[in-house]
């Protein structure tokens, strides 16, 4: 992941990536946007450990008074710790306002090295690719119902293979028609039945009248 493809996601596809970053770490992930707190994005919880986090999808540098804002949203939300996570700088004088804070700062370069350790890749999905995976969950849906269906009651199979063989046999005749040429024939083979093993075999042997005396 480079630091220009960071900075070029909407809000919403760059919360989701951090989000998806401390997930990684084994933190339940809640998203504030329906809520709408002001200067927390996102709630880690992990047992009863609760922090805040605000991302800032920065080119520039982020300032003290945005580290303040934090402070007091992560002091109101009565969270132990908060994160700032941006794809820009911070600046010298907010990380000293924020050292005897419990504030973690992640700047740009970090939030890379941090989505490398963690293996986290994020490619947004293309309209034709999420449009494939949703068909291929409807057929899915679908077989599974029929599936379904038919497991309940097996007379339906056998009704939908006669309908088969029907429709089967009208093209045959539709076909015959327009083309009196062509010929549409259906053989059916009828399933071999099978001695059982061991079982004896009948012979018929002639039965002779006995010789003239």
């Amino acid at each position: 992941m480079r630091l220009r493809k960071l900075q070029r996601m909407d809000p919403v596809e760059f919360e989701n990536y951090v989000g998806g970053l401390f997930r990684r770490l084994g933190y339940r992930v809640e998203g504030t946007r329906a809520s709408g707190d002001e200067g927390v994005d996102l709630v880690l919880r992990r047992g009863r450990r609760t922090a805040v986090v605000q991302v800032k999808r920065y080119q520039g540098s982020v300032g003290q008074p945005v580290i303040r804002d934090l402070y007091g949203a992560m002091m109101h939300a009565g969270a132990s710790e908060a994160y700032l996570v941006t794809t820009g700088s911070i600046t010298r004088a907010a990380r000293r306002w924020a050292a005897d804070k419990p504030i973690h700062l992640i700047d740009g370069h970090r939030l890379i090295e941090w989505s490398r350790t963690n293996r986290l890749n994020y490619d947004k999905p293309s309209a034709l690719t999420s449009n494939k995976r949703q068909l291929q969950y409807f057929i899915g849906l679908v077989a599974l119902a029929v599936v379904a269906v038919y497991a309940v009651n097996p007379q339906r199979l056998v009704r939908l293979q006669e309908n088969v063989q029907a429709v089967l046999s009208n093209l045959g005749q539709v076909a015959a028609t327009a083309t009196p040429t062509a010929t549409v024939t259906s053989t059916i083979t009828p399933m071999p039945v099978e001695t059982p093993t061991g079982a004896p075999s009948l012979r018929l042997t002639p039965v002779q009248s006995p010789p003239p005396r």
